[in-house]
């Protein structure tokens, strides 16, 4: 058995160039490495070789032509250190963002969780690096975004007076750092009452330099109604807000979660998605299923129009990321457990979703699903991207069936990148994960030249790139 393994990898070695194995690159050359190959109409087959032997936990990755470039851990001894949102802005500087506990970007901790924040270079030198915090405050970050001027906006949550008074139970922050990395200003908002909650989502910032957030709160948050509810809320560039948008629906049992934010720049329309427990066309309940995908549109005054909703009867479907391609199609993953290709039960897949400006469905793409159905296995789409011609890039994570139903995960929570055509064929899929470890992935960019960045967290080593803390910030470029 093993003379006919090392048959049939040399065999691959003798048709493919050394090159395409990334077998030359020292971040890719990896003490175990899994080859996922795909054609067009071809089932997916699985090749192991062992590399070297060698005490040091096994990093694994799948194939494509996607290659590599290098790999940045973040992080601080004994830090948990997070990476939450990425950003590239029109010079193809990259900004990534996230939180610690440590000191990471200084010597030490400036409260009991800081914000961090990252400006580097395509060659990952960093042009400059911020820690941000308050003495006994918590910050917890969920994303970046950047201006045409290379100004960033960092949001979070934090259940203490930051930059204002507290106004809940926890509020939401927003800070504007301008390009050199100097903050020019801090703001805090959230439902007035100890009782509410105002949890910031995603951000995203217009050609004027607006910004608009999304998230949840039990409050009464721009309009009347107390629960489980969404909102999105608008900034201009000096920090004022504009207005602020309740997201609700009118009956019981309503349950709406807001999780992403897209803008089209061409048409100057907002999109936002989510899943919830409502009819969103009409503001009732209930929907299809138990959760139900759900996609709204806003213009920049507010005014809000329904576009498109996706569920399965019985069953969750979440909208979890979201963007728009040059063409105005809108493209949203998430995950369900619902079956859009049969009757059959299945596991929380990885689900990709396209639409045609008018909100009308062109395609569904599902993950596979293993032989049986295991309920704590999953796999979620996290993050979208498109580039020039439509094509779309996903990245997520995975406890279950990754590419297809017969490569599992590797570790506990295996991070995926993938790319399909703009009529939804898979083009590429490719696995980075490390034994009994997890790597969440948490945002994708391209930049103006072709390049792709994935950033996230992990609790491993990654790329034999030795990790700092417990979990470390990850960002990795791809040519």
């Amino acid at each position: 058995m093993l003379f006919l393994s090392i048959l049939i990898f040399a065999l691959f070695q003798a048709c493919y160039p050394t090159e395409m194995f990334n077998a030359s690159d020292p971040e890719t050359k990896d003490y175990w490495m899994q080859f996922l190959l795909r054609g067009k109409g071809e089932k997916i087959t699985s090749i192991e070789t062992e590399l070297e032997t060698t005490a040091q936990e096994p990093f694994s990755e799948s194939l494509n032509l996607l290659h590599l470039e290098w790999t940045l851990l973040i992080g601080a001894p004994e830090a948990r250190t997070y990476g939450e949102g990425i950003a590239i802005d029109n010079e193809n500087f990259v900004y990534v963002t996230g939180n610690t506990n440590k000191g990471v970007y200084r010597a030490e901790p400036i409260g009991n969780r800081d914000l961090i924040l990252g400006k580097y270079d395509s060659k990952k030198n960093p042009i400059w690096t911020k820690q941000v915090g308050a003495t006994k405050t918590n910050l917890d970050v969920k994303d970046v975004a950047v201006d045409s001027h290379g100004n960033a906006y960092v949001i979070g949550d934090t259940k203490n007076s930051f930059a204002s008074p507290l106004s809940g139970e926890q509020d939401l922050f927003l800070i504007k750092f301008n390009s050199d990395g100097s903050q020019a200003w801090a703001k805090q908002t959230g439902c007035i009452g100890n009782k509410y909650y105002t949890n910031a989502r995603k951000i995203a910032v217009d050609t004027f330099g607006n910004s608009y957030i999304i998230g949840n709160s039990n409050g009464p948050l721009g309009g009347n109604a107390t629960g489980s509810n969404g909102f999105i809320i608008k900034f201009d560039s000096d920090g004022n807000q504009i207005w602020v948008k309740q997201i609700s629906a009118n009956g019981s049992n309503t349950l709406i979660y807001l999780n992403s934010i897209a803008i089209d720049k061409t048409r100057n329309i907002i999109y936002v998605a989510g899943s919830g427990r409502a009819n969103f066309a009409n503001d009732t309940v209930p929907g299809v299923g138990f959760l139900d995908l759900f996609v709204l549109r806003y213009d920049s005054n507010g005014n809000r129009q329904f576009f498109a909703q996706l569920g399965f009867p019985s069953s969750t479907t979440e909208g979890s990321s979201l963007n728009v391609d040059p063409f105005g199609n809108v493209f949203v993953g998430g995950t369900s457990n619902g079956n859009f290709e049969s009757e059959k039960k299945s596991n929380f897949r990885g689900l990709l979703v396209k639409y045609d400006p008018s909100g009308v469905q062109q395609w569904v793409r599902q993950f596979e699903f293993g032989p049986t159905v295991n309920e704590r296995k999953q796999t979620v789409i996290t993050a979208i991207t498109n580039d020039a011609n439509g094509n779309v890039f996903t990245t997520g994570y995975g406890s279950e069936y990754i590419v297809d139903d017969t490569n599992t995960s590797i570790g506990k929570n295996d991070l995926f990148l993938a790319k399909y055509n703009s009529s939804g064929q898979i083009q590429w899929t490719r696995q980075i994960a490390t034994s009994r470890s997890s790597t969440f992935s948490t945002g994708i960019r391209l930049d103006s030249e072709g390049n792709l960045y994935c950033s996230g967290y992990t609790s491993q080593n990654m790329n034999q790139i030795p990790k700092k803390g417990f979990n470390d910030l990850f960002l990795l470029k791809f040519k």
